[in-house]
């Protein structure tokens, strides 16, 4: 997980060693319907339709950490509860013996968990061995105890990592996918931290990585989206949020050498995306960097507001929607991991069917996925046939053929349908493969080659969200204060919620 805040300057720079080189609670929805079929014969668009794709990732939030309660927001507008969320309260054993449930965050700060590669693995099976174990969803507090422990501060026993948020404290993006379009069956590529999974964003591999690139000073010579979008002509840009220390614009392709160091002229600053977008002058495909340094990413931490976050994508947000580019374009934004936070639903694994915890009269249980795409076997191909190549004496074993954990997806788009909720299974390498898609591009490998096309997102033909109406304001209210989300070792947990029983999805 990249992470800035109250990192020295050294540390900093170590990070990006390749470098030398910002409430209204209750909204009305548009439509009425919560997955509507579109009226065939009245448009006459296509996916050629669509001239500007801009993609973005904001950092380190499971689904059900974010949009656990989206349910309870699509049943207040009227709409069915469509997605697979925290309908139930699950509870984890700590590692001192003590339960601890599901509970909804009265802080916008907690202290920072981790979605390391042994850390992920030992999410989903707190005593395993490697890529053969056991599905058990049963680690998240241990490792999130076990951060803090290294860390320093509060919360060993690591019940942060079970809290959640809801519509009362992320108006906007709650809107926002529940308006536009989502899944709940999107993924993070691989079960890694931050940097490995930007080069899954940006290349569908990480060429043998399983840990961060400045770690062992590798440099990457994967091939990119944006070769591909050069070899065909295709205009891009890299917007910027923040800079480093030295004055650079932070990118992750300055992790793709020699490539990177010829393309600085196109990172700009992010004032440059919203002159871009007023002068209708965006090009092609746009990739922003989110706000690493000044904590507008959403990334827990000690001080890092997650409304700070959730406010500045409501900015650029708002001036998309108002703005001439919106006619044409398809804004994906999701987040690069999941953070080492619960997440009642398995990653995707080669192999083997999509499982999840359920809650019945028996107790909570392991079992299938709630969708029947869940149990077909799952096509997770290592990307480029490349084992990991700097794991450590006590990493895990295993390979690049597990996803992380789900994350939230939001696609902001005329084109998007409304109320849409996918539930086809794919990691986001997805977006790469619809930018491959429109713009006629070869695959990257076969990780990007291996996900679903994103069509069903969309109504081309007939633009079903070109007036969306007005989105909610996103307030910053909520105590940023991390021990209201922590107890040391030994301590009770926080009051948890009776859980009310809900239909299923």
């Amino acid at each position: 997980m990249i992470h800035f805040k109250n990192v020295s300057l050294v540390g900093f720079l170590a990070l990006f060693g390749l470098s030398i080189l910002t409430g209204c609670a209750g909204v009305g929805l548009t439509g009425s319907s919560p997955t509507p079929t579109p009226t065939p014969g009245v448009g006459t668009g296509t996916l050629q339709s669509v001239n500007h794709i801009i993609f973005m990732m904001q950092e380190n939030r499971s689904f059900d950490a974010y949009f656990g309660k989206i349910n309870d927001f699509r049943a207040s507008v009227g709409l069915g509860r469509d997605t697979d969320d925290l309908e139930s309260t699950f509870t984890l054993q700590a590692d001192d013996g003590s339960n601890v449930s599901n509970f909804h965050l009265g802080t916008s700060c907690i202290f920072n968990t981790s979605a390391a590669w042994t850390e992920s693995h030992g999410d989903v099976d707190k005593f395993g061995v490697g890529d053969s174990d056991p599905v058990l969803m049963n680690g998240f507090l241990h490792t999130a105890g076990s951060q803090a422990i290294g860390d320093g501060v509060a919360d060993t026993k690591g019940i942060r990592a079970m809290g959640f948020y809801n519509q009362s404290d992320l108006p906007s993006p709650y809107f926002m996918a529940t308006q536009f379009a989502t899944s709940d069956r999107f993924y993070a590529p691989a079960p890694v931290q931050t940097e490995d999974n930007r080069l899954y964003a940006m290349a569908a591999t990480s060429q043998g990585l399983a840990h961060p690139p400045q770690d062992t000073n590798t440099q990457l010579t994967s091939k990119t989206i944006f070769q591909l979008l050069d070899a065909a002509g295709i205009s891009w840009k890299i917007y910027s949020v923040d800079k480093q220390p030295d004055g650079l614009l932070i990118t992750t392709l300055r992790n793709f050498q020699p490539y990177g160091s010829t393309k600085l002229d196109h990172i700009f600053p992010i004032a440059q995306f919203f002159t871009d977008l007023q002068n209708n002058t965006l090009p092609q495909f746009s990739y922003i960097e989110p706000g690493f340094a000044s904590g507008r990413d959403e990334h827990p931490g000690i001080s890092d507001n997650i409304q700070s976050g959730t406010a500045f994508m409501a900015s650029i947000f708002n001036a998309l929607i108002n703005s001439p580019s919106w006619k044409d374009t398809v804004f994906f934004q999701t987040f690069d991991e999941a953070g080492g936070l619960f997440d009642h639903v398995s990653p995707m694994i080669d192999g083997r069917p999509i499982l999840e915890l359920s809650v019945s009269a028996t107790g909570q249980a392991v079992g299938p996925g709630l969708y029947s795409t869940d149990a077909a076997i799952m096509h997770v191909p290592n990307p480029d046939g490349i084992a990991p190549r700097d794991l450590l004496p006590n990493d895990r074993p295993g390979n690049f053929t597990r996803t992380g954990f789900r994350v939230p997806l939001i696609i902001v788009s005329p084109f998007a349908k409304v109320h849409f909720v996918s539930h086809t299974p794919m990691d986001y390498t997805a977006i790469l493969r619809f930018v491959e898609e429109r713009f006629n591009l070869p695959n990257l490998n076969a990780r990007d080659a291996a996900q679903p096309l994103m069509d069903e997102f969309f109504d081309f033909a007939n633009s079903p969200n070109l007036n969306p109406g007005a989105p909610p304001s996103q307030p910053i209210n909520i105590p940023c204060n991390a021990d209201l989300a922590s107890a040391p070792s030994g301590t009770a947990p926080p009051p948890t919620p009776t859980p009310t029983p809900t239909p299923a999805p």
